[in-house]
């Protein structure tokens, strides 16, 4: 992950097994916070950056591999209730929040290029001129330093090892001077647009944190190696009514799980996408049946990229598939 200004402890190294993280996430919003949410545990770092109580993104990153959205929360609360880590809160007025979501989630526009091989004041006349928001990082082996731009004009300077925002823009120049010395930049839109977006309002985050924790105790069932596996025949006999194995009220709520999900990728097109295919199938209890729920995922898919070709629809796919596993295993 980025390197991300650590200002304002609200908490540090917490114990995320000792808290409920949508109630976190929950305090934070109602309290109109603005700043970020780190977990770390292992490999594994997610950050969730507010702005005013609102969550304008989400990403974590594991072995290399970045996520996003509804899926990095979604992995988060799966690596809380496997393995635990540590929870830090750090807290900064709404426009730092938006700088530093551009280090994690924005678009990087320079990187690593040679300060003395650069002309840097151009650069920078051009940041004004464009009103841009996000940071500018400078930084050698040994020290960094970020200034934050809200359009187009610094806003504040942070060193390393500092714990605050500085107004001088001295030990930047000082560190942009040495030898060595690269930048990098990252730009953002503007904070009433990335607002427009709230994903505490997208997502239901208790219902994807039970789903989280119905998974992790749900025993595994492993199969026994002699097991001869029933004939491919015999699986696509398909009745003509399938008896639910689970509750009537387990699979209203794994529909609606399946359509909060959707909706999270494709706004409320995805809800209606679920509804209407679980209508057509015959009602929830059909998902018991492996071959009609095969059925229902393969239209769900053409559903969604007849919607909307350019959202990520396999991540979507594959967490409805989890979570039918994990809900039907019960």
């Amino acid at each position: 992950m980025r390197v991300l200004p650590r200002i304002n402890p609200l908490y540090e190294h917490i114990a995320a097994d000792k808290v409920i993280i949508p109630n976190v996430f929950e305090k934070l919003a109602t309290g109109g916070f603005s700043g970020y949410i780190n977990h770390c545990a292992s490999n594994f770092v997610f950050l969730g950056f507010f702005a005013t109580g609102k969550l304008l993104g989400t990403v974590c990153t594991e072995d290399g591999r970045s996520k996003t959205g509804f899926e990095a929360l979604s992995l988060l609360f799966d690596k809380v209730l496997a393995v635990g880590g540590k929870i830090n809160v750090y807290q900064m007025n709404a426009d730092l929040a938006v700088c530093t979501y551009a280090i994690a989630l924005g678009t990087r526009i320079f990187s690593g290029e040679e300060v003395r091989k650069s002309d840097i004041q151009s650069v920078i006349a051009r940041l004004k001129a464009q009103g841009a928001n996000g940071v500018v990082r400078f930084y050698t082996p040994e020290r960094s330093a970020l200034v934050f731009y809200r359009n187009g004009l610094p806003i504040g300077y942070y060193y390393d090892g500092t714990g605050s925002v500085e107004t001088s823009s001295d030990e930047t120049r000082a560190i942009a001077a040495l030898p060595g010395a690269r930048f990098d930049i990252y730009s953002t839109r503007t904070r009433e647009e990335l607002s427009q977006y709230d994903l505490m309002q997208m997502v239901n985050l208790p219902k994807l944190w039970e789903s989280a924790r119905i998974r992790h105790e749900t025993p595994r069932q492993d199969v026994p190696p002699e097991t001869v596996p029933e004939p491919v025949f015999l699986q696509l006999v398909v009745p003509q009514s399938v008896a639910p194995r689970i509750s009537e009220q387990k699979l209203l709520e794994l529909v609606d799980d399946l359509a909060e999900i959707a909706s999270a990728y494709l706004m409320r097109e995805g809800r209606v996408i679920v509804q209407q295919r679980i209508a057509e199938l015959g009602g929830g209890a059909q998902l018991c049946d492996t071959t009609r729920r095969a059925l229902f995922v393969a239209r769900v898919r053409e559903d969604a990229v007849a919607s909307n070709p350019d959202t990520r629809i396999d991540e979507m796919i594959e967490l409805m598939e989890s979570e039918m596993a994990g809900r039907l295993a019960e």
